[in-house]
This record gives C-alpha cells, sequence and structure tokens, in this order.
C-alpha cells in the first residue's frame, strides 16, 4: 500500500489539544469579575503596513465588543510588510499577523526562509496592489516605469512581486530605483515630485487623488496576476498547535468585523479614524477606502467571506513558480490550515 502523505497542517491540527476554559461559580462577593476577567485572553494583531483605512475591520471588531464576547483582549500594533512581520510573528513579538498571501509563499519557499507560520483567513480574495503615478508624468503602462524611481515599503508585496509583475509585463525590472518610505510619506513624494511612481493598495487611490487634485494613473497588479489572493491573518506554528480555539475565536470575531466594515464603511470609517492607535487620520479617507475595498473581500463565486479556496491557493502558488518567483512548488496545506477559520 502507498505510504500516507502527512502534510504540515494535517501535522499541526493532528497535535492540537482543543482549549477550553472553565468558569467556577462564584458567590455574591464579586467572584464572578474574576473569573471572567481570568478567562480573558491578551492577543497582538500586526497590521499590513503602518495604519491604513482597510485595517479597520480589527478596530470594528473591537470597538463592538466582538473581541471581548470571543474572550480576547486584542492589541493592534503597526505592521511593517510582509517580511517583517512574518519575523515577528515567527519570533514570539505578536500573535496574529497581517500578511500578503504571495508575499507568505515566497518567504516560505525561499531558501533558509521563514516556516513557522499558517495562514488561517483571507482577508482580501484578490490582491489589491498597484502603482500610481501622476498623469502629467506621461506614465501609462507598466513598460513605462522602466528607468524610474518608485516608492516601496521594504517586504512589502509591491516589491516582493515586483520581478514577477515586471516580467509579465515585459520589461526590465532591474531600472527601477527604489525609495524607501513609511505608508503615509507615499503621497507626498508622488505629489512633491521626489518619485515617478508610488507603491499603493487600490482601494487607498481615492485618498491619494484627494491629496493630489490632479488626475492619476493606476497601474493594478491585478492587469498581470489575475488569480493572486491579497492579504490573510497568519498565526505562527505554535500558536496554531497549541491555542486553536484562541484562533478560532480571533477569526470569527475578526470576519464578523470585516463582514460588517463592507456592509457599513460610513460608521465603519468614524470607528476607524476615532481610534487611539489612528489619531490624526480622516474619517473620509477610511471610508473611501473601505468601500473600494468592497470588490477585493467578497469571495470568488460561492467562498464566504474569509475562507480559502484551496483550488485558487493551488493557482496562486503556480503562477508564482511559473513566472520563476518561487524556487519549488509546495501544497496549499502546507501554508494554509482553513480549519483554524472559526
Amino acid at each position: 500500500m502507498p505510504t500516507p502523505t502527512i502534510t504540515r497542517r494535517s501535522l499541526l491540527l493532528g497535535t492540537a489539544a482543543a482549549t477550553a476554559t472553565a468558569l467556577t461559580a462564584c458567590d455574591s462577593e464579586g467572584g464572578g469579575d474574576e473569573a471572567g476577567k481570568a478567562a480573558t485572553e491578551k492577543v497582538t494583531i500586526l497590521t499590513g503596513a503602518g495604519f491604513q483605512g482597510r485595517e479597520a475591520p480589527i478596530f470594528v471588531a473591537r470597538q463592538k465588543g466582538w473581541f471581548a464576547e470571543a474572550g480576547l483582549d486584542v492589541q493592534v500594533l503597526p505592521g511593517k510588510g510582509t517580511t517583517e512581520n512574518l519575523k515577528n510573528l515567527a519570533g514570539g513579538q505578536a500573535t496574529f499577523a497581517t500578511l500578503d498571501v504571495s508575499g507568505a509563499i515566497i518567504e516560505y519557499t525561499r531558501p533558509g526562509g521563514i516556516r513557522n507560520f499558517t495562514l488561517t483567513s483571507v482577508l482580501h480574495q484578490r490582491n489589491l496592489a498597484c502603482f500610481v503615478a501622476l498623469e502629467r508624468s506621461g506614465i501609462k503602462t507598466p513598460s513605462d516605469l522602466a528607468g524610474k524611481t518608485i516608492s516601496y515599503i521594504p517586504g512589502g508585496i509591491n516589491q516582493l512581486l515586483f520581478p514577477t509583475y515586471a516580467k509579465l509585463a515585459n520589461f526590465d525590472a532591474s531600472k527601477i530605483k527604489w525609495v524607501n518610505a513609511a505608508p503615509p510619506q507615499h503621497p507626498a513624494l508622488l505629489i512633491e515630485r521626489k518619485v515617478d511612481a508610488i507603491s499603493q493598495f487600490v482601494p487607498a487611490v481615492e485618498s491619494v487623488q484627494a491629496l493630489a487634485r490632479q488626475p492619476l494613473v493606476t497601474l493594478p497588479f491585478t492587469d498581470y496576476l489575475t488569480d493572486l489572493h491579497g492579504s490573510a491573518v497568519g498565526v505562527s506554528a505554535d500558536t496554531a498547535r497549541n491555542k486553536p480555539d484562541v484562533v478560532r475565536r480571533f477569526n470569527t470575531a475578526l470576519l464578523r468585523g470585516l463582514a460588517y466594515s463592507i456592509e457599513h464603511p460610513d460608521e465603519s470609517g468614524q470607528i476607524y479614524a476615532s481610534q487611539k492607535e489612528t489619531q490624526g487620520q480622516k474619517v473620509e479617507s477610511a471610508v473611501a477606502e473601505l468601500k473600494g475595498m468592497a470588490g477585493y473581500v467578497q469571495g470568488i463565486a460561492s467562498t464566504p467571506v474569509g475562507q480559502f479556496d484551496l483550488g485558487r491557493i493551488a493557482r496562486n502558488i503556480a503562477i508564482l513558480q511559473g513566472a520563476g518567483a518561487i524556487p519549488t512548488s509546495i501544497q496549499p496545506t502546507d501554508i494554509v490550515s482553513p480549519d483554524l477559520i472559526g
């Protein structure tokens, strides 16, 4: 008989023990409050990069009390792109992290790359990455980027996928000059003509437009990379193994926040801008980003919001391998654990 195949996911889940918190009966002296405190699990999540309007679902789930209902006390930390987020996740500096699916696959398959993680729920069914340029720059197509200066976030998906994007768009990726910048700095660099184009996510383009007050050109990666996922929630292999119930409860509350944010962008934008972490950000920018994000969140065909389609993950992997972005193929379950969604 053939030897059974043991995948990384099945090993994680097969050894995972379900966790349950037993609340003891308490008297009228306030023992119930103490039991409630003991039952709350403190966790942290890294955003994709800094604080952007598209991160509103996290804050909505926290503000609405849905994390609290799940027994979780959630601290939101500013992420620094997929590569740095993975380093912090694997190193135990965060419980959860927002990761680009393709970026995570690239890191997982890189010789010596980080493998101590798994993806549990998908936030964006389509990749959001794009480049934005001023119309007067003369940039109209991806090939016009050759020889130009572009802003980027180190370890962010725009830079990680750029060689693949350039190959499929048929121009020389080595001719680009990159300028390292924090997310809030990108629009100013573009408007002041310090760069020719900026790395951005499509839902945020309207916010750039409001600042630039002049016509823009948007070059979405999906024009050439048609079947790539966007962001997902990742956890370390240790967390998946030892606290699967915490992971499921977190995903359930977060995806509730995600669905609510898409259905109620105006309210969610206000919630986002009112948080202590996001002070100074404009409500209208967050609302615009949430409205622009709707088409990227809603499932492909009948796939529910937040759930991975393993067939699409397989195609995501195949596209990256075919373009030479990863050295070898992997199985979808090597990197995705759909049983931990909630």
